[in-house]
């Protein structure tokens, strides 16, 4: 989300990790710091970020907000995790939607920014949780492109579950490019996540393999081979073979002229969505622009996830 995310994202800041987690003693009935029930849930090496230089280069008060790095074990691998929690939510001990972020990109690219989690609790009020997949940041493992690595997004659904301060029942996904894809594989396996929006998502891998000259490798290296040397991976690696058996509610956004992940594969997904009688918006813009959302967009994903 390029152009939107800049103004708050885009910045040159250095993010010091704290060994001294704060307390919800803003929040009244929370006895527990967050890091306790971070720890509690099985989170490792759990550190609060220090969001003040964030803050002030962003112009915009953080007193709500607690954000922390973490790792988690994932078929036991060590990943790399992220949550940011707006105080606020856990007044009165009451139990909070959560969103999932899935970040787009392979290996290193794309891989999260320590205060990428707070500008999503920030924008959309909730609490944001996401992870760098096996081999990406500090992630243990082998970045498979969609394959194993989805059990580290499945992982933390389960990490969510766990988390006091969490509603299960509302816990959604947020994911962009790639992790649009990992989100569609993740629907397909898990009927825990509530709601889920896909920005600029990877739905169709045979698609994307011709589409782009410049990924052809990239698929080879990370899912073993070409299309037509492993069907069955790419076939996978395509929501638009198994559109039928995605059940949660989407929320799909793509430009028309998206040169990374092709319109195409968007409108090829959401008919196959619609022919099986799935839950899904779809909402375009006449624009080359990849994985970026305008400011009234960010407005209606908070007003559809709701709390």
């Amino acid at each position: 989300m390029k152009n939107y995310i800049k103004l708050m994202i885009a910045m040159t800041i250095m993010v010091v990790f704290m060994s001294s987690c704060g307390t919800t003693e803003k929040a009244s009935g929370q006895p527990k710091t967050i890091k306790q029930i971070l720890e509690e849930a099985g989170a490792i090496d759990c550190e609060q970020i220090d969001l003040s230089e964030y803050e002030k280069n962003a112009g915009i008060s953080l007193a709500d907000y607690e954000s922390y790095h973490f790792y988690y074990e994932s078929d036991g691998l060590k990943i790399e995790g992220y949550m940011s929690v707006p105080l606020s939510k856990l007044q009165d001990q009451t139990k909070s939607s959560c969103l999932i972020f899935n970040h787009g990109g392979n290996r290193d690219y794309g891989a999260l920014d320590p205060i990428q989690t707070t500008y999503y609790a920030y924008q959309f009020q909730t609490i944001c949780i996401a992870s760098n997949y096996r081999g990406c940041g500090k992630s243990e493992g082998k970045d498979e492109f969609g394959g194993a690595d989805v059990d580290d997004v499945i992982h933390l659904v389960d990490f969510c579950g766990k988390l006091s301060f969490v509603d299960p029942q509302k816990i959604n996904m947020l994911g962009v490019s790639r992790g649009g894809m990992m989100t569609y594989e993740v629907l397909r396996n898990d009927n825990r996540v509530h709601k889920a929006v896909v920005v600029s998502g990877l739905a169709d891998s045979f698609m994307g393999y011709e589409e782009r000259d410049d990924m052809r490798e990239i698929y080879k290296e990370l899912v073993g081979g070409t299309p037509e040397d492993l069907p069955k991976e790419y076939e996978k690696r395509s929501a638009t073979y198994w559109a039928d058996e995605i059940n949660t509610p989407l929320l799909i956004f793509h430009g028309t002229k998206d040169e990374k992940v092709s319109y195409d594969q968007a409108e090829k997904l959401v008919q196959k969505l619609k022919e099986n009688g799935k839950e899904v918006i779809f909402i375009t813009s006449d624009s080359n622009a990849h994985a970026d959302l305008q400011k009234e967009d960010v407005q209606r994903i908070k007003e559809w996830l709701g709390d």
